[in-house]
């Protein structure tokens, strides 16, 4: 995947150097995967509170990917954030960061009105942002997962993630709900919470993915693997040949509680149940022990961005991203 990294003015600029990127970038031309904007501001300065309207077209320039980017800036409450949602249809000719339809909950990276270092990478599926504030590390995740479903089952796997479950929160936020996609944790446990990722299931509606809420551990319901605390250890190194250890981010449901022989009753909030959904595109999970902020390695002639979550560095914390 095409990537890149530099640093923006401010927030409005992150924003304006993300779209000129996913619509110009050499490589994404070449490859004819560039997003096209449908709705918004389609060139030149980003402002407060403008709305960007994307339309990603897949590695074949067949799928219709539809989502939204807003900078949404507050400046009375210190709020300068990049907010995103996800779309099931999109009408051009009535642009609008709401449109008719189902539409997700906003996510957010939270950011300040002063200098940002950044990471862009992307496809024609997919784009991924890391910022890096004052040795804070948000990130966002738009676009298509690699889904363990046909087409015809599932045809539209769509996954919005941020490091917000929201808009209104500043980048100095530490609680639960300033956590990235990788390890989101949702402010309840059913299906209505808000939460830093949502998914468009099988089932046809928006689900939030989290693997937790509030800070509690959950090992129900949907989530990321192997991050997911209450179901998979965390206390891991890497390989005995020095190598780093990765292990491509899957999306899951679990969709029974624990029960005799087998299994107990079916969770509540899973009416799909238990399921493998799919993997992220170009992010994996990788032990924290040994891990620091922005080191980079090499596995496969690959290049991968060591990430942690925020301002968290302990075990099933960091992320890899995929520079390639």
């Amino acid at each position: 995947m095409p990537w890149v990294t530099d640093t923006a003015a401010n927030i409005t600029d992150l924003m304006a150097r993300l779209r000129d990127f996913l619509t110009t970038n050499p490589a994404l031309v070449a490859a004819n995967q560039q997003w096209q904007v449908v709705g918004g501001v389609a060139s030149g300065p980003i402002v407060a509170n403008d709305f960007v309207s994307l339309k990603g077209r897949g590695l074949a320039g067949e799928d219709e990917i539809y989502l939204s980017l807003q900078a949404w800036v507050v400046p009375a409450s210190n709020y300068y954030n990049m907010a995103l949602r996800g779309h099931v249809a999109y009408n051009p000719a009535m642009p609008s960061i709401d449109p008719a339809g189902t539409n997700s909950n906003y996510v957010s990276v939270l950011g300040v009105n002063s200098p940002i270092k950044y990471w862009f990478v992307a496809n024609g599926r997919c784009f991924k942002v890391i910022t890096r504030i004052n040795g804070r590390y948000d990130a966002m995740y738009g676009g298509f997962i690699l889904p363990e479903h046909l087409p015809g089952d599932w045809s539209y796997p769509l996954f919005i993630g941020g490091s917000y479950l929201g808009r209104n929160a500043q980048a100095s936020l530490d609680t639960y709900m300033h956590s990235n996609f990788w390890n989101a944790s949702a402010d309840g446990n059913n299906s209505l919470a808000n939460c830093q990722a949502y998914l468009f299931s099988p089932v046809q509606a928006w689900m939030p993915i989290r693997n937790s809420y509030s800070g509690t551990p959950q090992s129900t319901s949907r989530m990321t693997l192997p991050w997911a605390p209450a179901v998979r250890q965390q206390n891991l190194r890497n390989c005995l040949d020095g190598q780093r250890w990765l292990q491509r981010g899957q999306l899951v449901g679990i969709g029974w509680v624990p029960g005799n022989y087998d299994r107990g009753g079916q969770v509540n909030d899973m009416p799909e149940r238990g399921q493998f959904f799919g993997s992220f595109d170009g992010v994996f999970y990788t032990p924290s022990f040994g891990a620091t902020a922005e080191q980079l390695v090499t596995v496969n002639g690959v290049d991968y961005l060591l990430v942690p979550n925020v301002y968290r560095t302990g075990d099933g914390e960091y992320a890899a991203f995929a520079l390639e």
